[in-house]
Formats: structure tokens, C-alpha cells, sequence
């Protein structure tokens, strides 16, 4: 994990010295309930922090926290996570994006392993600062005994008040094979700023 930590906070720190890079920093908030049980709930924070290049590249780093509240427990764990997302301008009226990320979840009972995830979507604009962001994530942990695979799909809408600060609301929906807990309804909100 160690590793993990110091290899993407070097890539970040170089991404954001070099050239014409825009830093940002991005806070979110979400509620998800799973199809376990309609009393678990899972209520999470973020904050990201990152750099944009001319070519469309973002290169960021997230630390959040999520706890579960159910009528039989109470649990609270930690998510470290490094992403690289690219952005193609193809001259339509849409734009699409991949991304990779890299991940460690600290557990409450102080375990922890590693994750990754692939996503692909596209950011339609519609009007004035109003756009719309549709796409899906895989997720998996590269330890088979961790039921942590899901593949997610989302909307979320983002308003842009000017080019410095933007807002959204996200629906997502996921299913997993593995893991009734896995399978999730959410929403979320965030603010995000760029430099």
C-alpha cells in the first residue's frame, strides 16, 4: 500500500508542476442503500484533488470515508484511491472518456486490500453551463476473497456557474454476481473547483 501511496502522489505532484496544468479540488457527498436490506444505508464523503492538461488528461487523488448504519451495526471505512482519466474531443456534440483507477480500502476491523476500477462514459452539454454525464464503472479487488466486484451505471447532471466552479447530482445504480451488499442504489452531490 505503502507503494501504492507514494507512486501516485509523486505522478500527481509532477503532473501539477508541469506546464500549463489546472489544479482542481472536488467534495462530494452520497447515500446509497443496498438490496440486502432497505435499512442499510451507507453515507459517504470525498475529497479529491487534481490536475487537468491541455490534452484532456486529469490525473487525481481521493480520500473518503463511508459508514454503514443498520439496525444491528454501525461500521466505518476508509478509501484511498489514484485515477487517470482521459477526455476525447472528437468534434461531435458529445465528448467521451475513459479512466483507470487504483485503490485501498481500510476496513473497520483494520483489514485492508486493493481495488481497481475501469470507466467509460461521455459528457453531453446541453444549455446554458447545463450538462449531462452518462456512463458505467467496473470495479474489482484484486484479492478473490473480497466480494468487492460491481459494475455501476450512472447519470448525473452538472451545472458550470462560470469556468472556476461547477455542481452536480448523481443517480447511480449497481449491480454485482458476488455480493447482495454490492448491489446499490445511491445519489450523490458535489462541488468542484478548478484553478
Amino acid at each position: 500500500m505503502k507503494k501504492i501511496i507514494i507512486g501516485g502522489l509523486l505522478a500527481l505532484s509532477g503532473a501539477a508542476l508541469a506546464g500549463d496544468n489546472k489544479p482542481f479540488v472536488m467534495l462530494d457527498a452520497n447515500s446509497e442503500r443496498d438490496n440486502k436490506s432497505i435499512a442499510s444505508e451507507y453515507i459517504g464523503a470525498n475529497l479529491t484533488l487534481g490536475v487537468k492538461t491541455p490534452d484532456k488528461v486529469e490525473y487525481s487523488v481521493k480520500v473518503g470515508v463511508s459508514a454503514k448504519d443498520t439496525d444491528k451495526e454501525n461500521t466505518i471505512s476508509n478509501n484511498l484511491e489514484f485515477k487517470v482519466k482521459k477526455s476525447f474531443d472528437l468534434g461531435m456534440f458529445f465528448m467521451p472518456y475513459v479512466s483507470v483507477r487504483l485503490g485501498e480500502k481500510l476496513k473497520d476491523d483494520t483489514t485492508h486490500f486493493t481495488h481497481y476500477a475501469l470507466d467509460a462514459g461521455a459528457k453531453i452539454p446541453l444549455v446554458n453551463g447545463l450538462s449531462l454525464d452518462i456512463g458505467t464503472r467496473y470495479r474489482n479487488a484484486f484479492e478473490t476473497a473480497e466480494k468487492y466486484r460491481s459494475t455501476r451505471y450512472h447519470a448525473m447532471f452538472l451545472y458550470d456557474f462560470d469556468q472556476h466552479n461547477t455542481v452536480g447530482l448523481r443517480y447511480a445504480r449497481s449491480f454485482s454476481g458476488v455480493s447482495d451488499y454490492e448491489e446499490r442504489k445511491s445519489w450523490r452531490v458535489h462541488y468542484q473547483r478548478n484553478y
